[in-house]
C-alpha cells in the first residue's frame, strides 16, 4: 500500500484529468451521450470514466481525449544519458 503522499499525488493526477475531460467536453457543449456517440464508448462507461479516472484504459484514454481537444504527452523526467 503506497504512503499517504503518494496517494495524495495520485487522486490530484486523476482528479486533474477527469478535470481536463470535462472542460473540454463543456466547451465543445458535448454531453456525455454526444461522447458516447461519437466515441463507440458506452454511455455509462464514458460517466464511470470521468468519475473514476483511474480506471480509464488508455484506448478509452485517447479517444476521450481526442473529442475533448485535449493533448496527450508523455516524457521523461530525466533523459537518460
Amino acid at each position: 500500500m503506497g504512503s499517504k503522499l503518494c496517494e495524495n499525488k495520485e487522486k490530484k493526477r486523476y482528479d486533474y484529468v477527469a478535470g481536463l475531460l470535462t472542460g473540454g467536453f463543456r466547451a465543445k457543449n458535448l454531453t456525455t451521450k454526444d461522447v458516447s456517440l461519437k466515441s463507440g464508448i458506452p454511455e455509462r462507461t464514458v460517466t464511470e470514466r470521468i468519475n473514476h479516472p483511474e480506471k480509464i484504459r488508455l484506448k478509452d484514454l485517447y479517444s476521450l481525449t481526442d473529442l475533448a481537444g485535449i493533448k496527450i504527452t508523455f516524457e521523461y523526467k530525466e533523459m537518460p544519458d
